[in-house]
């Protein structure tokens, strides 16, 4: 007992401890009300929301310029309010602007996509989504900085239940885009959790300087620069899938990948989220005081280790009878994709929480050359002529595995070289 009380006194184990378990319980909400919402919606209506969230998550690496990803980095507090506020006031500019290109260029949007016609009117939708959703971003990376980690846990689950809860009211009168608005209801309850703390500070007049923001977008310019177009690239990698599946195949089929694709990412949801966060605060306060990192890293890489491997056997052998008996029968096929799927998206659970390590060490020039490149064959999957779902999933399994395998040397030879230069220091 004493020993489990010293572990939890460990700064990096009480924080993520905080953050997992609002995480765990927004998690365990989400995949309830899944459970209900897959026999309510129809595997086009999934599939179609698929398409829309990919959408979302493409361009939101654009709505703030990613100066939200700094806002923990200044030691000054100032700098870090002033980083919230331009974030802030980006995303709202951004939003508008994809709002002038949903309404004047919608054919050519809805053509891009492949939305089937009956989804055609949620585009219009787009902008709102955007900005509610860089707002939490923003406002989520402030309360990290502040360490306000139970703050941050609570809004997981004011999220997630505030979604479902609409998701399954529209979805008792059979209507689509209840999934939509349940999306867009759980961004703004965090938003309004979230940000009424932050009002009671006071701070709100400093986030808003402008002479201050200026200064805070002049000392951070290289983030949009050398991490804007990438990180878009890197979101494309991750979401152009669904859109290929949707092109290539058909909405049903997109349905079906985006459960598989769930369940898979729950892991990372439940862990590899919230430690990415914990260990981005921790890293660049050890190497703003030089201090080492090595036994935190390999400790959180055996750990992830051992539990992918738990999930992957789990999901490889009871795939297809697990995803039955949980969402019904019809979704099955979801759980054949998954099996196909499951070894690439281990590797991404182990190696994700590592990345942070370009940001804590500033090193965003590294990893946007491995995102051009994972963005570059990730493409290859829109030239080859599939004649199949399956063959399409497994090419992809291949370029997962190659790409997370070679960040994953980028990662570990960053730790290697800070320790070598750290080891320099104190005999010197």
């Amino acid at each position: 007992m004493i020993v489990f009380q010293k572990i939890f006194r460990i700064p990096i184990i009480k924080n993520l401890g905080i953050l997992m378990t609002g995480t765990i319980l927004a998690q365990m909400l989400a995949m309830g009300f899944q459970v209900i919402l897959r026999r309510m919606y129809s595997p086009e209506d999934f599939g179609a929301f698929a398409v829309y969230m990919s959408m979302i998550g493409i361009l939101a690496t654009w709505s703030s310029l990613r100066y939200e990803q700094v806002i923990v980095l200044p030691k000054e507090d100032a700098k870090g309010d002033s980083l919230l506020g331009l974030s802030l006031i980006l995303s709202v500019l951004f939003s508008l602007f994809i709002g002038a290109i949903c309404w004047f260029f919608s054919h050519q949007v809805l053509v891009w996509t492949g939305l089937a016609p009956e989804y055609h009117h949620w585009i219009y939708w787009l902008p709102l989504s955007l900005f509610l959703f860089g707002t939490y971003q923003a406002l989520n990376f402030y309360l990290i900085r502040l360490k306000w980690f139970s703050l941050s846990a609570n809004n997981k689950v004011v999220r997630r239940g505030t979604e479902g809860v609409i998701q399954t009211a529209l979805g008792i009168f059979h209507f689509p885009i209840g999934l939509l608005l349940g999306d867009i209801f759980g961004q703004l309850s965090n938003i309004i959790h979230a940000g009424y703390r932050i009002f009671t500070t006071g701070k709100w007049p400093q986030v808003f300087s402008f002479t201050r923001m200026k200064e805070a977008a002049h000392t951070y310019k290289s983030f949009p620069v050398k991490n804007g177009i990438p990180s878009m690239l890197n979101a494309l990698s991750l979401l152009l899938p669904v859109l290929f599946i949707n092109r290539l195949f058909d909405t049903q089929t997109t349905g079906y990948f985006d459960l598989a694709r769930m369940v898979l990412i729950l892991p990372l949801a439940l862990i590899t989220t919230s430690l990415s966060q914990v260990l981005l605060q921790r890293f660049t306060e050890k190497k703003n005081h030089n201090t080492s990192i090595k036994k935190e890293a390999i400790g959180v890489f055996i750990s992830l280790t051992l539990f992918s491997l738990a999930f992957g056997l789990l999901i490889f052998f009871l795939g297809e009878f697990l995803f039955g008996f949980i969402f019904g029968k019809s979704w099955e096929i979801a759980g054949l994709y998954s099996k196909i799927l499951v070894w690439a998206f281990a590797l991404k659970f182990i190696i994700s929480p590592f990345n942070i390590l370009f940001t804590a060490f500033e090193k965003i020039g590294i990893l946007s050359i491995w995102q051009i490149l994972y963005f570059i064959m990730i493409l290859f999957l829109s030239w080859i002529p599939f004649h199949s779902i399956e063959a399409f999933l497994k090419a992809y399994v291949w370029i997962e595995l190659t790409s997370y395998g070679l960040v994953a040397i980028l990662d570990f030879g960053l730790i290697y070289t800070y320790e070598k230069q750290l080891n320099r220091k104190n005999y010197s």
